[in-house]
């Protein structure tokens, strides 16, 4: 005569319904739950603006724009308007044009008119280092050939230190 197979059954040891809890648990989790994913979101989002406001590389370019800028508006652009009569300033200009001036080495920017963007030397030391000799920008002006009528190029030479 064969074997019957025994069929195991489970026995739980608590009962099929929960006994309800003397205070109400969900409102609380609920709570505890939207101030932990508005915590992370902030810390998220804190964390990229940190990021892009005290990034070093940012530092170093936007203050390299800022000092470009000054230059070419406030000092180039003077010197190289100061003896060409105003009828001639669009067609000395315009050969410039195509390939722009010479390139302006950020140790020049740093040192002209006297050393007036020597304290931005910070933003190109240090932990994101740019080469002096190196870094360069090229001022591409254009028609009308006004003091603002221009376009820059930029050639970076920089590097994260260790």
């Amino acid at each position: 005569m064969p074997k019957k197979k025994k069929v195991l059954q489970r026995y739980y040891s608590y009962p099929k319904q929960p006994e309800p809890l003397n205070f109400p648990i969900e409102p609380i989790a609920h709570r505890f739950s939207m101030f932990a994913i508005v915590l992370c979101l902030v810390l998220v989002f804190g964390n990229l603006i940190a990021h892009f406001v005290f990034n070093p590389e940012t530092a170093a370019k936007r203050e390299l724009e800022r000092i470009a800028k000054d230059y070419y508006e406030n000092y180039y652009y003077d010197i190289f308007t100061e003896n060409t009569p105003e009828d001639e300033l669009a067609i000395a200009l315009q050969s410039y044009a195509d390939y722009g001036f010479p390139p302006v080495y950020l140790r020049q920017l740093l040192l002209f008119d006297d050393g007036r963007h020597e304290a931005s030397r910070q933003y190109f030391t240090g932990q994101y280092f740019c080469n002096t000799n190196h870094t360069s920008v090229i001022y591409m002006p254009y028609a009308p050939y006004g003091k603002t009528d221009y376009n820059i190029k930029y050639s970076y030479d920089c590097w994260w230190e260790k």
